[in-house]
């Protein structure tokens, strides 16, 4: 079953998502928000949503205000940073919350790429809230080229410009202080051929985090295709539901 979702932020901006949802609904359900990277868009990611419902888990995916140049949601890229996002996340848990049929114990939040560090960052704020984490290749790398590109006066990621607040802000990120704040399950999928973000950040990540696991991509690059993405989802989904328990 697939529902689709619009949640408010308190500025009157708007998110849109789209919910998938088991077939068979007995009690409160966990769910997982699955967070898309920078400049994408959830029905990038959405076709993994069968596979959740399938397990007995909702999906949840949604687009970030701005994040994206085919958002369906409110804002533009000029107005988005890694905060903006956090707060657009920190709406949707709330309201998804305060659902009859989600079991707010076990909630789950799920990123790729950018959507990655949203979740930790996000996680790590409210670690009570949110019963473990899953990334894909997290952007653990965004302060450093934050900074890299605020030295040089750049505003331009893959051909698109952002605001200054941007880098102002990301570049002061303490990305794996912040992180080790989460003290509950980690689980990272990352590519051994990322070239954009490289799996060192990953396998810092794990060393930092209390109960946290990597599995690594065997040639796999920055983006999941064909058995890469498969064998990413069924990872997810028993990684998810060992701790559903």
């Amino acid at each position: 079953m697939i529902r689709e979702m619009t949640f408010k932020k308190q500025n009157g901006m708007k998110i849109q998502g789209r919910m998938y949802l088991p077939e068979e609904r007995k009690e409160k359900m966990p769910l997982v928000i699955f967070c898309h990277g920078f400049g994408g868009n959830f029905r990038e990611l959405m076709h993994h949503g069968d596979g959740f419902a399938e397990a007995g888990i909702c999906c949840l995916f949604f687009d970030f205000c701005g994040g994206g140049r085919e958002s369906l949601s409110d804002g533009t890229m000029k107005e988005m940073t890694v905060e903006s996002e956090c707060g657009d996340l920190e709406t949707v848990i709330a309201d998804m919350k305060k659902l009859d049929y989600i079991d707010p114990e076990r909630i789950f939040l799920q990123g790729e790429s950018m959507g990655g560090l949203v979740s930790a960052l996000v996680a790590a704020r409210h670690p009570g809230d949110i019963r473990a984490l899953v990334l894909w290749y997290p952007a653990f790398s965004i302060p450093e080229d934050a900074q890299r590109r605020y030295l040089a006066g750049e505003h331009e990621v893959f051909g698109i410009v952002l605001g200054k607040e941007f880098d102002e802000q990301a570049r002061l990120i303490d990305v794996y202080g912040r992180i080790s704040e989460y003290g509950r399950p980690v689980l990272l999928i990352h590519g051994t051929e990322d070239p954009i973000v490289p799996i060192s950040c990953s396998e810092r990540a794990v060393t930092v985090c209390q109960d946290a696991r990597l599995v690594s991509m065997p040639g796999a690059g920055h983006g999941y295709e064909g058995a890469d993405s498969a064998a990413a989802r069924e990872h997810s989904i028993a990684f998810v539901r060992k701790h559903c328990v």
